[in-house]
């Protein structure tokens, strides 16, 4: 009896396995059904048999899902119906068998090119799922951090060519650009997005700078713990080497505080705008809020109205600026530095709620923030100080002269100081600011905000330890210490590769975009690049002028930047094993 039994659920573990199997074959079908309608020209007759062939994968993967849901649950061991490792394939059962009934209620549901992109969606989800369990060599979590987003880019870009989704045509190139932009939370953009695209496109723009802001993986892993029950331990590894987390086992609980403090300061902010802007309680106004709240704290720079927040009802509201530099702020500290400050806020809230009511004496913790959070928090506030006096001083007399006030003034200077290194949105005009402002802006757009943020850049941790090594070499030390530790070796030399990288990258941009648009001076050109790679957002007025070459230089500039080349080269290189001798060392002039 017992032999049967183990036969049996031998057995539906197989049918399961199968079932799999053929799930990624009908979608991988699919998928290159709807390559092969959209890329190649064909007569009607076979045109039509192809539409006919794709509508039934819809009702295919319906089948396929239920049926293996059944076996998974009603021949399990456990009891019960809703089980969190196999409640997927009920959800997606669901969503299929909704699509099916809706689809001829609904014109954009019935569309081809809805189910297209409902195929290529559910191909690519599918596929990196699959390819997240091949252990190959390849799939590192640098490599699989850079193809999320290649994937979202691609997705994004589809979605942005529907129909629906814009006014009038829009070209290959310009999807792209776009969807690369909210991906890689940068804000340039080629065209007007408050006529051009639809209340769909600035839904779908939406999604991607969400998604895009907080990771792909990020939320993949928090719902493939949240439905299946757990995650492998090896995608648990290669998540916490992304997050710099030390402790796997926390993942989980990480994951949700990441996404908690997310959603709680982008909502936090979006009834902070709706009280700022004073609209009417109505569907529109509150989408405006939270699409500036969400835009904001992922540094996207993203704006649906005309010209942005320099219009006219909206430079010179001053509360709405100040709830758009802090929710920037907050976005570009780094989620290593908000769990760090959570943990000291929760330590000294315990000891003085034990001191308080149970008169217990207050134990003191020798440190309670590490030297990377203390290192980004300096630094920033550094930062925000000389960039909002360099800005103050450098405009007061020139785009900052129509704010007749002291306090107008220094809102948008300090307004000024917080976007360059993180979001895209601008209060002044952008055309007319000084050569000064524009070479201060270079430098913090280069410097950019915290690792492990929604900000680009270089990262002020690696521009402050870049520093802090030539202080010390300047005074002869050997050691680069601070706020009492010894920073080590490897740290200072990453810093040098990824400013070195930084400089070519960007230089190999100006230099193609110079090339492709040689009527463009310099200067334009050279901040174009620099705020792609920061993923910043601002533009000298130059973006919608760009050529269709420079717009793809654009594009990868983004994409490196928000990714990084050395998390790219990282992954691909091979590691060399350690070794058991060295060389005699041996001085190169370098001066």
């Amino acid at each position: 009896m017992i032999r049967i039994k183990e036969k049996f659920f031998i057995l539906k573990d197989s049918l399961a396995r199968k079932m799999d199997k053929s799930i990624f074959v009908v979608m991988l079908l699919g998928f290159l059904l709807v390559l092969y309608q959209i890329s190649f020209p064909k007569e009607e007759i076979i045109k039509d048999w192809i539409n006919d062939a794709l509508r039934q994968i819809p009702r295919i993967l319906m089948s396929i899902y239920l049926f293996k849901w059944f076996i998974t649950v009603f021949l399990s061991e456990k009891k019960g119906i809703f089980h969190k490792e196999h409640n997927l394939e009920l959800i997606l059962f669901i969503l299929l068998l909704l699509f099916n009934f809706f689809k001829k209620e609904s014109q954009l549901l019935s569309s081809d090119y809805f189910l297209y992109l409902l195929i290529t969606s559910l191909f690519f989800l599918r596929f990196m799922e699959f390819s997240s369990q091949i252990k190959t060599s390849l799939m590192n979590p640098a490599v699989l951090f850079a193809i999320s987003f290649l994937v979202l880019i691609f997705w994004g870009t589809a979605m942005l060519l529907m129909p629906h989704a814009t006014y009038g045509k829009f070209k290959f190139v310009d999807a792209a650009f776009m969807a690369t932009s909210a991906v890689c939370v940068t804000g340039l953009s080629t065209v007007d997005l408050a006529t051009k695209f639809t209340d769909l496109g600035a839904e779908i723009l939406f999604v991607l700078f969400q998604i895009g802001g907080l990771g792909l993986m990020t939320f993949t892993n928090f719902f493939a713990v949240l439905f299946r029950g757990g995650m492998s331990l090896r995608n648990q590894l290669m998540l916490s080497n992304i997050v710099e987390l030390d402790e796997p086992g926390s993942l989980f609980s990480v994951l949700k505080r990441i996404l908690f403090y997310a959603f709680f300061v982008e909502l936090a902010g979006a009834v902070c705008i709706y009280l700022a802007i004073g609209g009417e309680n109505n569907a529109k106004t509150w989408f405006f809020s939270i699409f500036h709240s969400v835009a904001a704290f992922c540094g996207a720079g993203f704006s649906i109205i005309h010209d942005g927040l320099y219009n006219a009802n909206y430079r010179f509201n001053y509360p709405l600026l100040w709830i758009i530099s802090l929710l920037v702020i907050f976005g570009g500290m780094g989620f290593p530095v908000v769990n760090d400050l959570y943990n000291a806020i929760k330590h000294f809230a315990k000891g003085i709620v034990r001191y308080v009511f149970f008169r217990e004496r207050f134990q003191y913790q020798a440190r309670l923030l590490t030297v990377h959070s203390a290192l980004v928090l300096c630094a920033t506030a550094v930062l925000l100080v000389l960039g909002t006096l360099a800005f103050y001083f450098l405009e007061g007399n020139h785009t900052l002269a129509e704010h007749k006030s002291w306090g107008g003034k220094f809102t948008l200077s300090f307004f000024g100081s917080v976007v360059p290194r993180s979001a895209g949105f601008n209060a002044v005009n952008m055309g007319a600011i000084t050569q000064g402002t524009i070479l201060i802006y270079l430098l913090l757009m280069w410097i950019g905000g915290a690792p492990n943020s929604t900000a680009g850049g270089i990262k002020v941790t690696t521009f402050s330890l870049a520093l802090l090594n030539v202080v010390s070499l300047a005074k002869g030390r050997e050691r680069v210490e601070i706020f009492n530790r010894e920073i080590t070796r490897s740290s200072i030399q990453r810093s040098y590769v990824v400013i070195f990288l930084s400089f070519l990258i960007m230089g190999i941009g100006v230099f193609l975009v110079s090339i492709f648009d040689p009527h463009v001076s310099l200067q334009r050109v050279a901040f174009e690049c620099f705020s792609a790679y920061g993923t910043v957002g601002l533009s000298l007025n130059l973006t919608p002028q760009l050529s269709d070459n420079s717009k793809w230089v654009i594009i990868v500039l983004m994409y490196l930047g928000r990714v990084g080349l050395f998390t790219i080269l990282f992954g691909l290189f091979s590691k060399d094993r350690s070794v058991n001798y060295k060389y005699p060392k041996e001085s190169v002039q370098v001066l």
